[in-house]
């Protein structure tokens, strides 16, 4: 099932970036975003597609481009991000497979025009931690290990968004109480 997922939408409902993010967060924020769908997702992140404004958008950056095999589409030749996600809607030719994922009104009342499913980022969120968890079909021939690699994976994390957390922009928008006990 294709996904059509805005990006910055979702970086906002995960608390990762707001409008005075500085350029370099929001790079970081833009990767650590692609890591996790293309890991989550793996041989089928090629489904997965990721708009941003453009307005945003490093200086030079091509307009599509492939990272960890989730394709991203920057909005170069629109306004917003939202005209290409609706013009992408429109120009689906099976709709009914396709779920947009964004928390914007109007993009999800343009989804459900063309019977796409719609989904809210914090319904999205769910579903690729449910993804995240699922063991693979070798996990499940293997006897059952530790919990070693979410508690590494949990430090690759907290190490690639270390600089958030100190961006004093961001902290403002998120509980303190929250940082500790997610790391603890």
């Amino acid at each position: 099932m294709p996904y059509l997922i805005d990006g910055y939408n979702l970086l906002h409902a995960m608390g990762l970036v707001h409008s005075r993010t500085a350029p370099t967060a929001l790079r970081k924020a833009r990767l650590g975003l692609l890591g996790l769908l293309g890991s989550a997702y793996g041989d089928e992140a090629s489904s997965v597609t990721v708009i941003f404004d453009a307005a945003r958008a490093p200086r030079g950056v091509p307009a599509e481009e492939d990272v960890h095999g989730v394709h991203v589409r920057f909005a170069i030749h629109q306004a917003q991000a939202d005209d290409l996600i609706e013009a992408l809607i429109r120009e689906d030719s099976a709709p009914r497979r396709l779920t947009v994922v964004s928390n914007d009104r109007r993009i999800q009342k343009a989804a459900e025009r063309r019977h796409c499913q719609a989904m809210p980022c914090g319904e999205f969120l769910d579903q690729l931690e449910r993804r995240r968890r699922k063991p693979g079909k070798k996990a499940a021939a293997k006897p059952k290990e530790p919990e070693r690699p979410f508690d590494e994976e949990k430090e690759h994390w907290l190490k690639e968004f270390a600089e958030l957390e100190n961006d004093p922009a961001l902290r403002e928008l998120s509980d303190p109480q929250e940082w500790r006990d997610f790391e603890g």
